[in-house]
């Protein structure tokens, strides 16, 4: 009896020893990833947000049209995007022994990229233009052929006169938006180039109500693009980022609970600076830091009795 139990001696300790190390394990791997999923802080940090609007955008500039005044072929001096002196000559068209020398009307920039709505589309005529219609327009963007001879009298380049630039901006006046007059916005355009801008002008006309924007900055496609449904940004917010239910109040301020380094949590107000869909974005520089730990939910946590 007693060598059976020397002889089970050893596999006892082999058990206990396993089991100590899976218990181990478990405290050292699994435990931690449970205690993850159940988070009760998350970690505050740097965000950067933007109040944007997608909206139907219309490019208005101040554009003149030059024709070839009839067939031959053409030579061309002048590349797209170059700013050109007026009377600088763009191209010359030949029609037999006949040179017709094509210069610009205005000094302004060069675009071989024509859609036959130059004349239409004036941010001088912004008072006059039928805004509805030009919500609902479907424009075909503008192509470049720079063609080595045409047929008649037709468009072969166009001067862009004005370094100030405009985009249209409609919005249904259910939705519309209040931007106003002088504020500054950016659009940001297809390619994702945002450009900041000033809101020009504004009148309703019928379901819709537009927006006139000005650009001084230069963006070289901008003589390439009509109309695009762009990101209109009118504010841009800097700050820290904490979940929406971590906000509290100690009955004067709004804060939340920072966790301490002895697990305790304690509250410290803060300064909202909006709501945002990710949670709520805080002045930086406060009391909270970023990379501090806040409590998720605080909407029901009770501070222990001191």
């Amino acid at each position: 009896m007693e060598e059976k139990k020397k002889s089970r001696l050893p596999l006892i300790a082999i058990i206990c020893f396993v089991l100590v190390l899976v218990a181990l394990y478990a405290y050292l791997y699994i435990l931690p990833g449970i205690k993850d999923s159940r988070a009760e802080s998350s970690v505050v940090y740097f965000a950067r947000v933007q109040d944007q609007k997608k909206s139907r955008c219309v490019v208005l500039r101040k554009e003149e049209v030059v024709s070839s005044g009839g067939s031959g072929s053409v030579s061309y001096f002048v590349e797209e995007g170059v700013k050109a002196r007026k009377r600088t000559k763009i191209a010359d068209v030949y029609t037999g022994s006949q040179r017709n020398a094509l210069t610009a009307p205005a000094t302004g920039f060069v675009s071989y990229y024509l859609d036959g709505h130059e004349a239409e589309l004036d941010p001088d005529m912004f008072g006059e233009l039928d805004i509805a219609a030009i919500a609902d327009a479907k424009y075909e963007e503008p192509v470049s052929s720079r063609p080595s001879s045409v047929d008649g009298d037709v468009p072969v380049f166009k001067i862009v006169s004005r370094d100030v630039w405009y985009v249209l901006v409609t919005e249904h006046l259910s939705s519309a938006s209040e931007y106003a007059l002088g504020s500054t916005l950016s659009v940001e355009f297809p390619d994702g180039t945002v450009v900041p801008g000033t809101v020009e002008n504004f009148r309703e006309d019928g379901e819709y109500r537009a927006f006139l924007i000005s650009f001084i900055r230069y963006y070289d496609k901008s003589a390439q693009i009509r109309s695009f449904d762009g990101n209109v940004i009118s504010s841009v917010y800097e700050g820290l980022l904490v979940p929406k239910d971590s906000l509290a109040t100690n009955g004067e301020n709004f804060g939340v609970y920072v966790l301490g380094l002895g697990g305790e949590y304690t509250f410290k107000a803060v300064e909202v600076i909006t709501e945002t869909p990710d949670g709520i974005l805080i002045q930086d520089g406060g009391s909270v830091k970023q990379y501090d730990e806040v409590l998720n939910d605080a909407r029901n946590y009770k501070e222990p009795d001191q």
